[in-house]
């Protein structure tokens, strides 16, 4: 075998590239099928609560960003307030959060969802959203995301423009915050209302934070966090920006 046609030997670059974008992250599939597990890593509760929404077709969240929301709602379980999630679409992170607070606390806490259920209003989109258009993400119906989410007694529904919503809330501490609206507009009136309203440890977990066609939403935690520094920032490497109440 000559040089030419002789395998190219791996290098270090290879198995550990300098350019983060080609590290080489290992799927969460793979860790249903290990036998022994760390307690702390994904296992068998969680699986079968993402299974739920993620095989029914029910999120555009994949298995790693519920695993984030999985161990949130992990950390935030005793603390005190609501829960509230701006964009549901067809429920499913909703459900996933609702029955994950059950896992680990025993019953059922507030839980305040927010969605048009028609997709994206066309009131809510700045230039700052280039990739978006009215009415986009319109594929669910409200009806069933009410069915969907019934058995939840303490889980309200609002319908409409979240900016509209808010000011009819009654007044509230919030432990987790899950905002997954994907334009500029709507971030910046999730993060005024209810970053003043999180408890010390609470969680605001802003979905799409990293993800190209959603330039608006990085947009709006920046300008948010040059205002504030009540916050520790974790960039989960999953599109998913954490901040953590101070």
């Amino acid at each position: 075998m000559d040089s030419e046609t002789a395998p190219r030997k791996k290098t270090q670059e290879d198995k550990r590239p300098r350019d983060p974008d080609r590290w080489i992250r290992r799927p969460i599939e793979k860790y249903r099928k290990r036998k022994i597990a760390p307690p702390l890593q994904p296992g068998d509760a969680f699986f079968a609560l993402a299974d739920e929404v993620v095989n029914r077709k029910r999120t555009l969240l994949g298995y790693d960003r519920l695993w984030v929301l999985w161990q949130v709602i992990r950390n935030v379980a005793d603390a005190p307030g609501d829960v509230a999630e701006i964009g549901s679409y067809r429920g499913g992170s909703a459900h996933f959060m609702a029955k994950t607070f059950m896992t680990f606390t025993g019953h059922e806490v507030p839980i305040h969802i927010f969605d048009t259920f028609e997709g994206h209003p066309a009131s809510a989109i700045t230039p700052n959203d280039e990739h978006h258009t009215a009415g986009q993400f319109g594929g669910t119906d409200f009806d069933s995301v009410r069915a969907l989410l019934a058995p939840f007694t303490q889980l309200t529904i609002h319908k409409g423009d979240v900016a509209a919503s808010l000011p009819h809330l009654t007044d509230s501490t919030y432990r987790l915050v899950h905002i997954d609206t994907d334009l500029y507009q709507p971030t910046v009136v999730c993060l005024d209302y209810f970053g003043d309203r999180l408890c010390r440890g609470g969680v605001i977990v802003v979905d799409d934070y990293g993800a190209p066609k959603c330039a608006g939403v990085a947009m709006a935690v920046t300008e948010y966090l040059t205002q504030t520094d009540d916050f520790h920032v974790w960039d989960m490497r999953t599109d998913q920006l954490v901040l953590v109440r101070r």
